[in-house]
């Protein structure tokens, strides 16, 4: 369908300019001296393959999400009712749903990449990008819900909600019980990995947390056996959520 290549293309364009313009700007968004050298200086720091994950990342995730969902089509059916002489039609997608959908898929795609990176190295997950992230999801969430057709704006914006509130109780009951949890870039992140997920069905945060907890119960239990410590040894979360992301929410429909 050329639709679908279509909005697979201009996703993975999007996910591209803006992962050039993250892998091109780290000494402002890390805005430590000493963070930039630890992170630029890593092999794993390579700009063009972050920039080629983060294409491909976008491509995928566009070609596995709900087309139904993103790209505009004549209604299925239509209702006449002779009464009142209106004709009903069930919700289908517009050129905002398909251009907002791509917008955000490519925003949390180009972001993966760095971030996940930028966590293993320096275990930090910067402000001066979840922020922008947060707020260009947040209002692409809320105009999809004032002027799309799509249903899925309405799970997205609530699993973005409730996944900042879930994990901000976890981060504060650590706090209260001094032992560590979430940290608050976890917590920020969270409302980014949750609407994401929220696009591509309901059910798809659920998802994506227990995938998550999973890949970081593997690794945290790998690490530890590594360091002979297993209640010494701590792992950046950052990591699991944004691989948890993308593999619940193209898992969702075979899990559930």
């Amino acid at each position: 369908m050329v639709a679908h290549a279509l909005f697979i293309a201009v996703t993975a364009v999007i996910a591209g300019g803006l992962a050039a313009l993250l892998v091109a700007t780290p000494a402002r968004w890390l805005a430590d001296d000493a963070d930039l050298t630890a992170l630029t200086g890593s092999r794993a720091f390579r700009p063009s393959l972050l920039i080629l994950a983060a294409v491909a990342l976008a491509a995928v995730a566009a070609a596995l999400f709900p087309i139904d969902q993103a790209i505009p089509h004549p209604p299925e059916w239509t209702a006449h009712a002779p009464g009142s002489g209106t004709t009903l039609t069930p919700p289908h997608p517009t050129g905002i749903d398909f251009a907002l959908t791509s917008l955000s898929l490519g925003a949390g795609a180009a972001a993966t990449p760095v971030l996940l990176v930028t966590d293993l190295l320096i275990r930090r997950l910067p402000d001066r990008i979840v922020y922008p992230l947060i707020a260009l999801l947040g209002a692409a969430f809320i105009t999809g819900i004032l002027v799309g057709n799509s249903t899925l704006w309405w799970f997205a914006l609530l699993g973005a909600i409730v996944g900042i509130l879930l994990f901000g109780a976890i981060h504060l009951v650590g706090r209260l019980v001094r032992k560590p949890t979430m940290g608050l870039g976890d917590v920020k992140l969270a409302f980014v990995v949750a609407g994401v997920s929220g696009l591509f069905s309901p059910w798809a945060p659920l998802v994506v947390l227990l995938f998550s907890v999973l890949i970081a119960g593997v690794w945290a239990l790998i690490a530890g056996l590594r360091a002979h410590d297993l209640k010494a040894t701590t792992i950046p979360f950052g990591p699991a959520m944004l691989s948890g992301l993308w593999l619940g929410s193209v898992g969702a429909p075979f899990v559930l």
